[in-house]
């Protein structure tokens, strides 16, 4: 029986991504129509610097430059992908790497609504930019696990990599400032806390600091209007307008055309949510996933508490750990206010920070620290939800993972289940 349960807990997460690397290839490079998914993010990846510098144009630039005569949309397909095979190979890692050893933990993590089982599911999420966010983030988390206290070369790399990733990441999409800085300069300082003596850390997060809202203004002073969104469209090939505008390929559209709407039209969308009572779905959505990732932290505190338990010693995770990472979800979610695509948001936010968990689980900063305050937080939230006592939370979190699916932008009621109709209509 022991076998068993050490076979089990290996095989259900690595049925799950297998079938999110099986289903997300079959349908990307299978043999089928060339846009494989969404119109808006296809024309957003293809924005470029053909009528000047602007903002979202760095991806679309390299993609220009290659001088692909069939357009380079099938390209694309693949290259996304890429990114998001990527980061099923950085979230695992990060995991495996940061010990957690908790097949439930897991499994919830890997199907969390906007999460990798789901981005397969409705081949969403994984195509848009902010998949570029994750993978730059992952890594950042797998440097920091391997920060060492007198290796140089290791707080460079850390450094290095947020500084020069997180400017590029900003040219290519400049939400960059507000989905994936915050929490970038939240695991930033942490790695400061813990190197008190490292000037070198301090000086790479001051640069950061200061040159991503630097580069972010550059970008949102170039924001483009109705011309320059019309010559970036003209500069795709036909073949790729005819694709994602077979009826009007030579009038800039969707993403693209984004470029020329003003304030009071990217502000509209948000009202629109409002009055159409959308928001109810995307306020549930926020909830939950915010319990899942509370629950998530309070299986991690409780299982390495009780590996100290058994190794007779005092070392406890405190309150600190739940504050900081509810925090993190909390901070990654400030594209709220500004844009009305609220699945995408709520998605990228639930990812980064359940990377961001993993990854400070041993922090030392959260060890024998704690204060009265934190203490009544943690006793409040515990009482309440009763995360970390029952298994019936666990089982209200599965069917909720199990259940809903959490659209990127517009939303209707049907839209918030799973269809597993279309899976089984393909063995019928």
């Amino acid at each position: 029986m022991k076998v068993n349960k050490e076979y089990l807990k290996v095989f259900i997460p690595l049925v799950i991504i297998e079938f999110s690397i099986f289903l997300t290839g079959f349908w990307m490079l299978g043999d089928y129509e060339i846009k494989r998914f969404n119109v808006w993010p296809i024309s957003e990846w293809l924005i470029n610097y053909q009528a000047g510098f602007v903002r979202r144009g760095l991806f679309g630039e390299i993609l220009h430059r290659l001088h692909l005569l069939n357009g380079v949309i099938p390209l694309l397909n693949k290259l996304v992908l890429g990114f998001f095979y990527a980061y099923i190979t950085i979230f695992t890692y990060v995991y495996l790497r940061s010990r957690v050893k908790s097949t439930a933990v897991f499994v919830i993590a890997l199907l969390m609504p906007g999460g990798i089982f789901h981005m397969a599911i409705g081949a969403i999420f994984f195509t848009r930019k902010e998949i570029l966010f994750l993978i730059h983030f992952g890594i950042l988390c797998v440097f920091y696990l391997n920060l060492a206290d007198k290796n140089l070369l290791s707080k460079w790399i850390f450094g290095l990599h947020a500084i020069i990733g997180g400017t590029f990441l900003t040219l290519i999409h400049e939400p960059y400032m507000f989905m994936a800085f915050p929490i970038t300069i939240l695991l930033m300082a942490i790695a400061v806390i813990e190197n008190k003596n490292s000037i070198l850390l301090k000086w790479l997060i001051g640069i950061y600091a200061l040159l991503i809202p630097f580069v972010f203004i550059i970008c949102s002073v170039h924001h483009g209007d109705p011309k320059i969104a019309q010559t970036i469209w003209d500069s795709y090939a036909l073949a790729d307008r005819l694709t994602l505008a077979p009826y009007a390929p030579y009038t800039s559209s969707f993403a693209t055309g984004g470029l020329g709407w003003t304030l009071m039209q990217h502000l509209s969308t948000i009202y629109g949510v409002f009055i159409s009572g959308t928001w109810v779905y995307w306020i549930f959505f926020i909830l939950m996933n915010g319990w899942l990732l509370g629950w998530i932290v309070f299986q991690i505190q409780n299982k390495f508490e009780q590996e100290k338990s058994n190794e007779n010693k005092k070392q406890n995770i405190n309150s600190s750990y739940f504050i900081v990472v509810m925090f993190s979800y909390v901070i990654s979610l400030s594209m709220l206010l500004i844009a009305s695509d609220y699945g995408r948001w709520i998605a990228c936010a639930s990812n980064l920070s359940l990377l961001f968990a993993f990854a400070i689980k041993d922090s030392l900063i959260f060890k024998n620290r704690t204060t009265f305050f934190q203490r009544l937080i943690l006793i409040l939230v515990e009482s309440k939800l009763k995360i970390n006592k029952t298994s019936y939370t666990f089982l209200i979190l599965l069917a909720y993972v199990l259940i809903f699916q959490m659209p990127e932008c517009c939303i209707q009621t049907p839209d918030i289940f799973i269809r597993y109709d279309k899976f089984i209509n393909l063995f019928l």
